[in-house]
């Protein structure tokens, strides 16, 4: 297994400047960039000045604090915008979640415009961090898995392909796809062909294309895609209840959170389940070359990713980028913004906890990466909150040794699927899927 790192880049913290006194659109005279200290040592987050010779000065104070309940502070320290600071935060000399929060001072009151967190491990690397020691399958995960897989083999997939005439590009056509999946939901696709090929008509015998499945983030669903340019077939999925598909199905806002103590009914069980028919679809037609299939997707659809190569060993390429649903027990604590601050309370509740962990334990993305034979790509940005970088690291280190893959981490990139990631993934395609 190997892991890139770039070069660092610096990130910019943009404010609303008419709160601030800035004027709008201005930016806070500082940049921030944090450190998680993957390959070992203390967290840090550094301050830069970013004009030089301000008008005015402005005071920022940083809080370094234990993850807890309540929080330990650890260190306090004021700075004006003019200063370059290097803050390390304090450990208290054993394993730790440690944060730290950026507060800017108007008037009297300070208000926050920055925070983070990582894992620290006193004497040894995060990188080869494998996650909390009670990450664990439930005692049945394979069992379960293999029983939900064949219900939905049991399932017939009915696709039905119209063209999308108003859609089409210099070098492709667009059809919607709807398919059957778990349950008889049905889903929705938007597949983007080459020019010169009819799903409606296939003609037998002619060159089959690669063919890249991608699957959505949080709360939306998945738009056409066309990489026809570059000779790919893409598959742009939306799960049950997202996008186009909800029009088949709905599903409730915060969907992440019903039936976490119902695993038959939660809902990464399904979507998982409804990216493995994507799969079946694409290795059903003529014009796909069912040797070179990949599957993308960024934060929720990279959670899919992994959890899709996990289920289905028919994929010839993988790209998991800033990963969401791994290594639950940590992320809690870790996590800042999206949805693991909501999945706390549940996983804390006397009542439901023990089961909700139970639940959570077949979609962490930490445990089916134990399964996943496919050649994959993780990807992380070192400034992420939502889906911080701890994620891919650890469902990374639990690949099996014989699984060709690479860690690619982005020092600049907060939560989005960055340039650098990008270029990553195109690189991963040529060398997997081969040139077109």
């Amino acid at each position: 297994m190997k892991y890139l790192k770039v070069q660092f880049l610096f990130v910019w913290i943009i404010l609303a400047g008419m709160s601030l006194g800035w004027g709008a659109g201005s930016h806070l005279p500082v940049r921030f960039l944090f450190e998680p200290a993957l390959m070992g040592g203390s967290p840090s987050l550094k301050i830069i000045p970013t004009i030089e010779n301000p008008d005015t000065t402005l005071t920022f104070k940083l809080t370094a604090y234990a993850v807890e309940t309540p929080y330990s502070i650890l260190s306090v320290m004021e700075i004006n915008s003019k200063e370059t600071v290097d803050f390390i935060l304090p450990d208290r000399g054993k394993k730790d979640f440690l944060g730290v929060k950026a507060e800017l001072q108007k008037e009297s009151e300070f208000s926050k415009v920055a925070e983070f967190r990582a894992l620290y491990l006193p004497g040894e690397k995060p990188i080869d961090y494998k996650g909390n020691a009670r990450l664990k399958k439930p005692a049945d995960f394979d069992r379960f898995w293999a029983r939900k897989l064949e219900e939905l083999r049991q399932i017939p997939m009915n696709p039905s392909i119209t063209l999308v005439d108003d859609q089409k590009s210099s070098t492709g056509d667009l059809y919607k796809v709807t398919l059957n999946s778990y349950q008889n939901v049905t889903i929705v696709g938007w597949y983007y062909v080459p020019k010169g090929v009819d799903p409606l008509n296939p003609v037998k015998g002619k060159k089959p294309y690669p063919a890249i499945q991608i699957m959505p983030g949080y709360g939306s669903g998945m738009s056409p895609v066309d990489r026809t340019a570059q000779g790919y077939i893409t598959l742009g999925l939306s799960p049950r209840g997202l996008g186009v598909s909800s029009t088949y199905y709905k599903i409730p806002g915060g969907y992440h959170l019903p039936n976490l103590d119902d695993p038959d009914n939660y809902y990464y069980v399904q979507a998982y389940l409804d990216c493995v028919r994507g799969i079946d679809f694409l290795f059903s037609r003529p014009e796909v070359d069912c040797l070179r299939i990949a599957a993308e997707g960024g934060s929720q659809g990279g959670a899919l990713t992994l959890g899709l190569a996990g289920l289905d060993k028919r994929l010839a390429a993988a790209c998991a980028n800033v990963p969401a649903l791994s290594n639950f027990r940590d992320i809690i604590n870790i996590s800042l913004a999206g949805t693991a601050v909501t999945w706390k309370p549940k996983m804390e509740d006397p009542k439901i906890g023990k089961k909700v962990y139970q639940t959570l334990g077949y979609v962490d993305v930490a445990n089916l990466a134990t399964r996943i034979e496919t050649p994959i790509m993780i990807c992380v940005g070192l400034q992420d909150i939502v889906c911080p970088a701890l994620n891919g690291v650890v469902a990374h280190n639990r690949l099996p040794q014989s699984t060709p893959s690479r860690l690619v981490m982005d020092p600049d990139a907060p939560h989005t699927v960055s340039k650098l990631m990008r270029q990553a993934n195109n690189q991963w395609y040529q060398k997997w899927l081969g040139e077109n």
